[in-house]
């Protein structure tokens, strides 16, 4: 993504409501599938400027990789330790390693060229009974400046998605979107920017104000609790568990 994309995450992802539902939905589908609650080894593959490796600390060592220097200058920012610079299908780790492997709006970017090879590298990584978790974008549609900004190189459909994962050797156990109460205006708000065709380049990221923001994060906390029983037909974004067989 641009440099100031990152500035931006790093002092928003904390409180913001997307990054707050989207750690809500990982800690629900982890939960929901068995992942271990203490002494758990996970990966965050793209880790951008960490928060969601905190998050990961909480179940036990919790390591962080990333292309881009800035991101992982924000990771230390925060404490974080265990970080390498490494591509998605180069990671510098011995096979059957870790319980927990996630790809949190990756998959998604023009840097990475080969998809199947990053969840391929994934595979050799995770420990037999471990547990994928992939969050990115959704739907082709709904493409617009904000994809500029991040470098977007693909959106996914959900089923697509899935068979991907599947063809790397996981075993797919949830599929689904997510947030999904806000598709529509999104969809209405990227079909209107391209009939006034919008030409900016800067992400939709900014901070609502609290009431709102605090209205958002709800929403969202309500979709993580059902994605903990059941999957969404439609959403901004897609979700993909998956566990490597024993």
């Amino acid at each position: 993504m641009e440099a100031a994309e990152y500035e931006k995450m790093f002092a928003y992802e904390d409180a913001h409501w997307w990054f707050r539902g989207k750690r809500a939905v990982i800690a629900r589908v982890l939960d929901r599938f068995g992942a271990p609650a203490r002494g758990a080894q996970s990966l965050d593959v793209g880790c951008g400027t960490g928060a969601n490796l905190v998050l990961l600390e909480g179940r036990g060592p919790a390591y962080g990789v990333d292309l881009s220097p800035l991101a992982l200058e924000r990771c230390r920012r925060r404490g974080l330790r265990r970080l390498a610079r490494a591509a998605a299908d180069r990671l510098p780790y011995r096979a059957d390693r870790f319980d927990i492997v996630t790809l949190l709006d990756v998959l998604y970017h023009r840097r990475v060229e080969d998809v199947r090879a990053a969840l391929t590298e994934a595979y050799r990584v995770c420990r037999p009974g471990g547990l994928l978790v992939i969050t990115d974008s959704a739907f082709e549609a709904l493409r617009g400046p904000h994809d500029v900004a991040y470098h977007t190189g693909r959106r996914f459909r959900r089923r697509a998605l899935a068979g991907e994962v599947a063809a790397s050797g996981f075993t797919v156990r949830q599929s689904s979107y997510m947030n999904t109460l806000l598709f529509p205006i999104a969809l209405a708000v990227r079909l209107l920017e391209r009939r006034r065709g919008a030409d900016r380049t800067q992400s939709d990221l900014s901070q609502p104000p609290a009431l709102v923001n605090g209205a958002l994060a709800t929403i969202y906390g309500l979709e993580a609790r059902l994605l903990g029983y059941t999957s969404l037909p439609v959403g901004l974004s897609v979700l993909i568990v998956a566990e490597k067989p024993r």
